[in-house]
């Protein structure tokens, strides 16, 4: 066989793997063509998964950006082998069982927005009963969720996090909930000043970041923990 007929071969064998992703999460990925069919992407996680696919030429990585709700039902009727990027804390059981998490890869905080001169001066999720917050919809909340089923705590749920910033600025909400990593550069997108609002330094919850995998792609699995444990992550200031 000639080379070129042993390459077309190795082509043929490649195995698929589609990885979800949302719209922006900065500064691990934020997409910069909305193509339907092939949307392109830039960020420290894009970054990590273009080194690996180099290295592991047996895999066909393709993304697929969607909104959060519609992350959900791909992942519950098992249509995409990857979700980037989540904590199993943030999953239903349901595609808890059908998915299995990477090796860590970031360790990030969840944190509350207020006002410039709200008079809430402290995140302590017992002490927030009563108070409306912003969430993303289609998000998960972790610990915060329950309060959320119970009405403790009132929702206002928006599809962009521009939203957040209205909603307060209003005075519709007493806070929002946002990722003090992603917050500077989901901001700097809009009209609104930090100076305006006050980011409580005491984290409403911590967790690490993983890529979501599906549990019949064992293999898969083994190649990205073995290239994370194996390579440094660029760790976050």
């Amino acid at each position: 066989m000639s080379s070129a007929g042993y390459l077309s071969a190795q082509e043929v064998h490649k195995e698929k793997i589609t990885i979800l992703f949302g719209h922006r999460f900065p500064p691990f990925y934020s997409i910069t063509s909305k193509s339907e069919t092939h949307p392109r992407f830039k960020g420290l996680f894009i970054d990590i998964l273009e080194k690996f696919a180099k290295s592991h030429p047996q895999y066909e990585i393709e993304y697929k950006c969607l909104p959060r709700e519609r992350i959900n039902k791909v992942l519950t009727e098992e249509k995409a082998d990857c979700f980037a990027l989540s904590n199993p804390m943030f999953l239903s059981k349901e595609i808890q069982n059908k998915y299995v998490h990477s090796a860590p890869l970031w360790k990030i905080s969840d944190h509350l927005l207020v006002k410039v001169n709200s008079n809430i001066k402290e995140s302590n999720i017992e002490k927030l009963s009563g108070k409306k917050l912003a969430v993303l919809h289609g998000n998960s909340y972790g610990p915060l969720d329950v309060y959320f089923s119970k009405g403790i705590i009132r929702k206002q749920a928006v599809y962009r996090t521009s939203q957040f910033f209205k909603l307060l600025v209003a005075g519709r909400v007493d806070g929002a909930i946002c990722n003090k990593r992603t917050l500077p550069t989901l901001m700097g997108r809009t009209k609104y000043s930090k100076k305006d609002f006050r980011l409580i330094e005491k984290p409403l919850y911590e967790y690490y970041l993983h890529l979501l995998i599906k549990r019949d792609k064992l293999d898969f699995l083994a190649d990205f923990n073995a290239f994370i444990v194996e390579n440094k992550i660029i760790e976050l200031n």
